[in-house]
Formats: C-alpha cells, structure tokens, sequence
C-alpha cells in the first residue's frame, strides 16, 4: 500500500494488537474502517469522540484512498479543536498526518495529556521517520 500523502510505502505497525498501516517518510497513519475507534478505546479514550466527523471545508490537497483510490473527504474528528482527517466514502478508512493521533487521542481525554497510552503512542510512532526527514513532502494550504 502507498501513502496518499508522500506516496511512500507503508509499513504495517502493530499497536496494541490493533494493525495501523504507517509512512516511515511522512509519518501519517492509515487506519482500516473501525481501527481508530479500536485504538481510542484501547487507549482509555471516548471511542465515539474519536468517530464524530463533521464536513470539513479547506484549502488542503483532496487526497486517494491508499486501498481503493476513491478521492477522501476532509471530516473534522475530535472535539475541542478537532483535526482535519481524509475519510474514505468507499470503505471508511481514515488517514491522519504526523501528530494528528496523538492530538485527537488528548482532546478526547478526561485523564492527563501525560497518560502512559499517549506516551507509547509518541515512542512508537513519534520516532519512524528518519532524522533528514522534512515536511516539504506535506501538501497542504492554509486553513484558515
């Protein structure tokens, strides 16, 4: 599978027996229909938050679905101030970029921001990119 982001290869990663497929250049997250709501659960934190996904509108670049290459919506997920995701209309998968995990994942807590989930989270995918990575290879405009 390639990322609609960097179209770089993805990796399949294994986060608390949840597979996540992941970019090692981008460092953008695919998850299957349901995975995210896996993960947050997983990770103590409000499942249905996580699922809420409102119309997003924004300059940013339409991205393909890395497994049926249907153009992905722009859907807000958090609360709070939520991120912007690209959602499958085909098969419900969802592509967050660099960080965007972790933030929705804070937003939807009651606990701490430090809880010992979102540190893993930060070791595990925080660390896949190589040093001379840049962002230069991330699309976007401006939102607003």
């Amino acid at each position: 599978m390639e990322c609609p982001r960097c179209h770089s290869p993805l990796i399949v990663v294994e986060y608390d027996d949840v597979e996540l497929d992941c970019c090692t250049k981008c460092e953008g997250l695919w998850f299957d229909s349901g995975e995210m709501q896996l993960v947050a659960a997983k990770a103590g934190r409000d499942a249905e938050a996580c699922a809420s996904m409102a119309p997003a509108s924004t300059s940013e670049k339409t991205l393909k679905c890395p497994l049926c290459h249907k153009a992905m919506n722009k859907r807000f997920l958090g609360t709070g101030e939520p991120v912007v995701a690209d959602v499958c209309p085909a098969c419900d998968g969802l592509w967050l970029d660099k960080g965007e995990l972790e933030h929705v994942l804070s937003q939807s807590s009651s606990g701490s921001e430090d809880a010992p989930s979102l540190s893993h989270l930060r070791r595990t995918f925080g660390n896949l990119a190589s040093p001379a990575t840049s962002d230069d290879s991330k699309e976007t405009g401006a939102a607003g």
